[in-house]
């Protein structure tokens, strides 16, 4: 081989040899994101991730996570029960596992009741939630509001008719007419408003979700997506540099050790 041969060799080497270290340093940074972000994803139930939510306002803000204008509250007692959104709240406490539109709610002496649609939920006056009643306890279909009866029992107003029934809610009687009082929604104060705005964007992003983005580049937009198949296309290319680069470094050191032998006596 001449020498302007070896030189050009040598320069390609080292050509490949800097690409291949830059695509690695650059591939690193991708690998992290992905190792960390899987390793956490495949253990979402053990670390509660789905329960677990965001309070970052940079990233609330990114992910759009606003709280809706309108809020419905009902005083009960010394509470308030209020919706925001699709998630209702006792005082600034959500109440879990619960996803339906307000429909009222009514203080009585042993405990509160919250109408929504299609159920009847029990509260002790420390907000507990005890029971919930739904169409198989009788509760009548397409309630429209709530109040408290003449006799002082609970009162609804519902699709078809007026409906009250007795200290245990086992007994429903339907009438055509009902002079009950009957509860209205009205706005939260400023301070509840404020508290019941920040306890709503915090649980407004789950941090699964977050780390479901991290991992498949969807946290930059659709155009996300593309930077993670680019990564992709880097993990090749280090793959293919790298095993080029170890076939060449072994033939050289094969042809060495050669030309090493042929020159012995």
């Amino acid at each position: 081989m001449t020498r302007h041969k070896k030189q050009s060799r040598a320069r390609l080497l080292k050509s490949l040899y800097m690409w291949h270290r830059w695509i690695g340093l650059t591939a690193a940074a991708f690998v992290a994101v992905l190792s960390v972000t899987g390793l956490l994803l495949n253990h979402t139930g053990e670390l509660a991730l789905d329960s677990q939510h965001v309070h970052s306002p940079v990233l609330l803000d990114w992910y759009g996570v606003q709280v809706p204008d309108e809020m419905r509250s009902f005083t009960v007692g010394q509470h308030v029960v209020t919706q925001v959104g699709d998630s209702i709240y006792w005082d600034t406490t959500l109440i879990p596992q619960l996803s339906a539109k307000l429909i009222g709610a009514v203080d009585f002496p042993e405990f509160v009741v919250a109408a929504v649609e299609g159920e009847l939920l029990l509260f002790t006056h420390s907000g507990e939630l005890v029971e919930r009643l739904g169409g198989a306890a009788g509760v009548p279909a397409g309630m429209q509001a709530v109040g408290i009866s003449p006799r002082g029992t609970l009162a609804i107003h519902a699709a078809h008719g007026f409906y009250q029934t007795d200290d245990m809610f086992l007994e429903w009687q339907e009438t055509d007419t009902l002079e009950a009082e009957w509860m209205r929604a009205g706005s939260p104060a400023p301070e509840l408003r404020a508290a019941l705005e920040q306890a709503y964007r915090g649980t407004g992003l789950s941090l699964e979700r977050v780390l479901l983005d991290l991992h498949s580049g969807r946290i930059l937009g659709s155009g996300g997506i593309y930077v993670v198949d680019a990564a992709a296309i880097l993990f090749l290319l280090l793959a293919i540099s790298g095993i080029w680069l170890w076939g060449k470094r072994r033939a050289g050191i094969r042809a060495h050790q050669q030309g090493k032998h042929a020159r012995q006596p």
